[in-house]
């Protein structure tokens, strides 16, 4: 298997002019030396502090640099930010993410559902049960009523006999 170079764009540094290599994807191109802790950069940005106060066209380039400056610092920032978010992993991790959500919330309402449809089971057979005894009491109530009309007949008819002798 032969290993294909690995071809780097690179750029001068905007301090030393030494090569910088250069992020192959989308993206500002560094300006600066990387593999330095930020020492150019912040050579550079030392040097234009110095002339920033310098009268005429010096200072207002020295002004605008260090505005550049923290323009480019804002859009690395930026850059890299939307570069995890955007990016296929970040994507995929956000869509989990969303999934996990919708799961979780279709196993609440499933559990509210069930919940639901147990009480109104349990609902149901209370009801059956309360028509059940009503029906019972009915039940006894008509048969202590006619219990009350034969013994009301049974006593109307002891006092008639009494009468007769």
């Amino acid at each position: 298997m032969d290993a294909q170079p690995s071809t780097t764009e690179t750029r001068p540094c905007a301090h030393c002019g030494a090569p910088v290599p250069q992020r192959v994807g989308a993206g500002r191109p560094f300006r600066y030396c990387r593999d330095n802790d930020g020492a150019c950069q912040r050579a550079s940005r030392n040097s234009r502090m110095r002339h920033r106060n310098a009268p005429g066209l010096p200072g207002q380039v020295a002004r605008t640099w260090e505005a550049v400056d923290r323009l480019d610092q804002i859009v690395e920032t930026l850059t890299e930010s939307l570069h995890a978010e955007l990016s296929p992993v970040g994507v995929q991790r956000q869509l989990a993410q969303v999934r996990a959500e919708a799961a979780t919330e279709v196993a609440a309402a499933q559990t509210e559902r069930d919940e639901a449809r147990d009480d109104a089971e349990t609902a149901a057979a209370d009801a059956a049960r309360a028509r059940e005894q009503a029906r019972e009491a009915r039940a006894e109530a008509d048969d202590a009523r006619q219990r009350a009309e034969l013994a009301q007949r049974q006593a109307t008819a002891a006092d008639e006999q009494p009468r007769r002798i």
